[in-house]
């Protein structure tokens, strides 16, 4: 089984045409396809050919309303508070997604208070091996560093990634750390930005 995971395309077409070139089972949008909602019919065009393939949350850029519309027009599932199970080599795997970032000083339409992520990780306990795939990352971390000793991520997904250590976790939002991966406790973590990765399981 092979996942393509990516996050923080805001309307780069030319980017998503490369990710929907790559051949994978499932593919995982983390993520600010648009930015203030903008571009997102664009992007549906270049995807529509991976149908339910493809799985989509909404960022901060994005709203649930409008992540649920684009989903239901173009075919794709709409993952955001969502869990799916997938079958894999040594057995099913569960995947949880959880859109939206914290709070913001951008007034974007997508953000949620650490309390409500809080609230909303719970729901997703008690499956394993668990994969979520989110769009903000954790707090105090090399995925959400925005400038020299500067943090921007939420501190209830950090805390509950190290309480309930899922077999690994991707994110996306924070574009100064695209790329950057860390463990939390014995969870990797990932920011995946545009290039995306590709995860086999």
């Amino acid at each position: 089984m092979r996942i393509l995971l990516f996050s923080d395309i805001h309307g780069d077409t030319k980017a998503l045409e490369k990710l929907a070139a790559t051949p994978a089972d499932i593919y995982i949008s983390c993520g600010d396809l648009s930015t203030f909602g903008r571009g997102l019919a664009r992007c549906g065009e270049v995807l529509r050919p991976l149908g339910e393939r493809q799985w989509v949350i909404p960022g901060n850029h994005e709203t649930a309303a409008e992540n649920r519309a684009f989903c239901e027009k173009f075919g794709f599932v709409d993952f955001h508070l969502a869990t799916r199970t997938l079958a894999g080599k040594n057995g099913a795997t569960h995947w949880a997604g959880l859109g939206y970032s914290n709070i913001t000083p951008f007034n974007t339409p997508g953000e949620f208070t650490d309390a409500q992520i809080a609230d909303h990780l719970r729901v997703f306990e008690g499956k394993s091996p668990l994969y979520l795939a989110a769009h903000v990352p954790p707090l105090d971390t090399g995925l959400d560093m925005v400038g020299a000793g500067k943090h921007a991520g939420s501190h209830a997904m950090r805390e509950w990634i190290l309480r309930v250590q899922p077999a690994a976790m991707f994110c996306g939002h924070i574009h100064e750390c695209t790329g950057a991966h860390e463990t939390i406790g014995a969870t990797p973590c990932r920011n995946l930005g545009k290039a995306g990765f590709l995860l086999e399981i």
